[in-house]
């Protein structure tokens, strides 16, 4: 039984029906369970910016954040997918029989995101998401061969006076795990082992970062060209890992009884790992055995991780007075545990856009291999010396929600 259990685990395929089914669900509203944060206190907060190493006190100290434009402690802008409770409370019975089963079991990559902002998320807002499948494409697959499906989901999340925060949309890159799998041995990855000497020198650079802080950059300041400062993510670790879970949470590693009743409701989320026991499917980022088996030869980092470094590498060059707009990220490459990666950018552009002083950054996050596993832009919003500070931006208008308590 456990044989066959096994070899369904990496057996799913996609199938012309499967792929059908998925696309019933575009534009289907999905209700969410009970996010890892109802509320967005300010211990959640904290907690979710030190999960991902962000030592930004405007994140985590009411008595700093107190003195800055915001008044009060705000979120860093990634923080919102542990949040937001659902105005819809199930998908029609006629609508899941269409979509029951889509691709069920085929793996799912995280490839990339735009996210845009628009109001700070404060301590206490209570947040409301509305999620639904944008659109779904079919690709030749470069990392499992034969065909994947890319699906964008769109998550928009509004605080409890009907304004829109944030507008996010995930690419998620579907392939067959078995043809992933056979793929393994023909990949061969250098994993790092650092010596004494390289150890120091990250100790060196870490010590060596600044964040823009308290200190005003003026949009006048800025040139074509400037560089970002640099900023050093690793050597990746399994306790990283464990940190980032314990900041950010997903209800499908839920230990016990809890983790029992996740099953029921999901049991395709689940496979049996090398004892024979049911485990979440996304322990690719902690165990080397099951990444393996999906196509990658060592566990890897999360998606929403390496975007949250992004965020933190943008926050800390626009001080607490500038606004991200918009970040755009790709993930082309797998960070596996053991991994370095140095992040950085410069200014591309400079505009003006209604009232709002605008500049364009290109980033990127490059390892220890010399590979840009990471590249994407930015678009930050800063204060003026001579129009004052950074304005935030409206969201588009058919974005527009009812408030929320309206029922």
């Amino acid at each position: 039984m456990a044989d066959d259990q096994r070899t369904q685990d990496v057996g799913a395929r996609i199938t012309d029906e499967g792929i059908e089914r998925m696309r019933a669900r575009i534009g289907v509203e999905v209700p969410k369970e009970q996010p890892w944060n109802e509320y967005a206190t300010v211990d959640a907060i904290r907690h979710f910016a030190w999960s991902y190493g962000d030592d930004n006190p405007l994140y985590s100290s009411p008595e700093y954040a107190a003195n800055t434009r915001w008044k009060g402690v705000i979120a860093p802008p990634t923080f919102v997918h542990t949040t937001g409770v659902s105005v819809v409370k199930e998908i029609p019975p006629e609508v899941r029989e269409k979509g029951k089963g889509a691709l069920a079991g085929v793996n799912a990559l995280f490839a990339g995101n735009v996210l845009e902002c628009f109001q700070p998320v404060r301590a206490d807002d209570r947040l409301i998401e509305r999620r639904v499948l944008h659109s779904v494409d079919v690709k030749e697959s470069r990392f499992s061969g034969g065909i994947s499906v890319h699906n964008i989901d769109r998550q928009v999340y509004l605080n409890e006076q009907g304004q829109v925060t944030t507008v996010w949309f995930k690419r998620f890159i579907r392939t067959e795990r078995q043809r992933a799998s056979e793929k393994t041995g023909k990949r061969t990855v250098e994993r790092a082992v650092y010596t004494q000497e390289q150890l120091r020198e990250f100790d060196e650079a870490y010590a060596s970062e600044t964040r823009r802080g308290a200190e005003p950059r003026y949009w006048e300041d800025v040139k074509v060209g400037d560089a970002m400062q640099a900023m050093l993510k690793g050597p990746l670790t399994l306790s990283d890992v464990v940190a980032w879970m314990q900041g950010s949470g997903r209800a499908e590693i839920l230990p016990s009884r809890l983790g029992w009743k996740n099953r029921q409701r999901h049991p395709k989320f689940y496979t049996l790992n090398d004892f024979g026991v049911p485990e979440a499917a996304m322990r690719c980022h902690w165990d080397d055995s099951w990444a393996r088996k999906i196509g990658s030869p060592y566990a890897f980092d999360m998606g929403n991780m390496r975007t949250a470094w992004h965020c933190q590498l943008v926050s800390d060059w626009m001080g607490d007075d500038g606004w991200m707009w918009r970040l755009e990220t790709q993930i082309r490459a797998f960070s596996y545990i053991g991994d370095t990666h140095w992040l950085g950018g410069t200014v591309t552009r400079k505009y003006v856009d209604g009232e709002r002083r605008c500049v364009e950054l290109q980033i990127w996050a490059r390892n220890q291999r010399d590979e840009v596993t990471s590249p994407g832009k930015a678009i930050v919003i800063l204060p003026s010396r001579l129009h004052g500070p950074a304005t935030l931006p409206a969201a588009p208008p058919e974005l527009e929600e009812r408030r929320p308590n309206d029922g």
